[in-house]
């Protein structure tokens, strides 16, 4: 198995991403629906291949509005988003999002020393968001999700 990380740099010359993360994504018989956000289509398109390829049944927004429509319509278990994305950030995102499905798991990923400033202020208007480092290694992902 040959580890990937997923960057922008590191996702332009992929070719044959999903072998890198193998399993069933089921948990309890069920496979959890996933909205992955990421305003650089590169990345969303791979990370919802590989999840799809896991078990889970993923689909792709690529920025926060999309993300809030796409929401409404699919009504995700779990939300993974990047953090930092023009208009809409993908915390910005994510709070609306829980105000209508709150319910909803939020994972948040970002390679920005900025982000921690951006989660600090959703803290205080009392919204508390997982945070994933990027680059993402996919088998590390696959864990994170089932773990819950």
């Amino acid at each position: 198995m040959t580890p990937i990380l997923l960057s922008s740099d590191s996702l332009k010359s992929l070719h044959n991403p999903a072998h890198a993360a193998e399993g069933d994504g089921t948990l309890e018989g069920h496979s959890p629906r996933i909205l992955v956000v990421d305003d650089e289509a590169l990345i969303a398109d791979t990370i919802v291949q590989i999840l799809n390829r896991s078990g889970f049944i993923a689909e792709a927004a690529y920025g926060g509005k999309e993300a809030i429509d796409a929401a409404r319509r699919i009504t995700p278990e779990l939300v993974l988003s990047d953090v930092l994305m023009p208009h809409i950030d993908g915390v910005e995102a994510a709070i609306a999002i829980q105000k209508f499905l709150p319910e909803t798991r939020i994972v948040l990923f970002s390679g920005q020393a900025a982000t921690v400033e951006i989660l600090a202020r959703a803290r205080e208007r009392g919204y508390h968001f997982e945070l994933l480092a990027k680059p993402l290694h996919p088998t590390q992902l696959i864990k994170h999700l089932r773990e819950g």
